[in-house]
């Protein structure tokens, strides 16, 4: 790799990550985390807490999906788009359950740092998943 593809990858990367729509991801981030705790908490009055935190996290996702489709990506949410967005989603479920696995079991660190390693490798991962494959130009 030549200095040219390598200024190159650093253009295209600052251009990524530095960007409105990609701090507008991080906050929607927040903002579904908040959402999948206050759901799984609020279901979890009226059915095991099990399923209470998956319907917490499928209504977090669902919510998130149509902030991310007017706000961030400025697209018309539709049912394709929607399955899309929860694909995209696996790739960061699977970076968040074998950091904090290797995290808790092989490191011996509290479950939050787990949380935020994953978080950092696993946000800009889904981030350009999101930005090709579910809102990207067909």
């Amino acid at each position: 790799m030549g200095v040219t593809a390598i200024r190159e990858l650093i253009f295209k990367l600052k251009r990524t990550f530095v960007s409105k729509k990609f701090i507008a991801f991080c906050c929607l981030g927040v903002i579904n985390t908040f959402n999948d705790a206050f759901f799984s908490w609020l279901y979890h009055f009226v059915m095991q807490e099990n399923v209470a935190a998956v319907l917490g996290y499928f209504s977090a996702l669902t919510i998130g999906f149509f902030l991310s489709s007017r706000f961030i990506f400025k697209k018309t949410p539709t049912l394709n788009r929607y399955i899309r967005y929860g694909i995209s989603y696996i790739p960061n479920f699977i970076i968040y359950f074998l950091v904090t696995f290797i995290t808790i079991n092989t490191m011996n660190l509290p479950q939050f740092w787990g949380t935020v390693l994953a978080a950092m490798m696993g946000g800009p991962i889904t981030f350009i998943i999101m930005k090709v494959y579910t809102f990207g130009k067909k």
